[in-house]
């Protein structure tokens, strides 16, 4: 039986708390409708790294890491996509309401009862990020907050997606 490579070595990833997955699987697919009522697809996205990041508008710590979020995304456009999926999507005018003041750009989608939290394995808190390479594989992922501002969030990114 022929045993999987483990995992290149991700010093930043380790310090910035991402839980690497030991044996690559394709992320689950799923479409869901952003908040102007638009479906969009994992499936647009291959070939770009992408972060989703399940989130809930009742939570405090989602809406502070949002920002931060959308200013770690500039001028990262080209190289990587963040997808934010409010867990309560039935929820759409209180995501439009935070989206809005806090003048977020980034795509937000609608989980109404599809079974994509599941699929994921998304469990307990949120917010939960999910890293999933240019192949469509999910290679990690982090359960809670964290500073996107700091030094070692694009370093842990450069790392594990081979970015520049």
């Amino acid at each position: 039986r022929a045993t999987s490579p483990s995992p290149p070595e991700t010093p930043s990833c380790n310090s910035f708390g991402v839980q690497r997955f030991q044996e690559k699987k394709e992320a689950p697919a799923f479409s869901l409708n952003s908040l102007d009522g638009k479906p969009i697809a994992l499936s647009d996205f291959r070939g770009k790294p992408v972060l989703i990041i399940f989130w809930a508008t009742w939570c405090d710590s989602c809406k502070e890491e949002m920002p931060i979020l959308e200013k770690f995304f500039q001028g990262k456009r080209d190289q990587l996509t963040i997808l934010l999926i409010a867990i309560d999507g039935e929820r759409k005018r209180a995501a439009q309401k935070i989206v809005s003041e806090n003048k977020i750009t980034l795509p937000v989608l609608l989980l109404l009862k599809e079974k994509v939290m599941d699929q994921y394995g998304v469990r307990g808190w949120v917010p939960q990020t999910y890293l999933i390479d240019q192949q469509g594989m999910l290679v990690g992922k982090i359960i809670g907050q964290r500073d996107w501002s700091s030094a070692e969030a694009w370093s842990c990114m450069k790392e594990l997606f081979s970015l520049r």
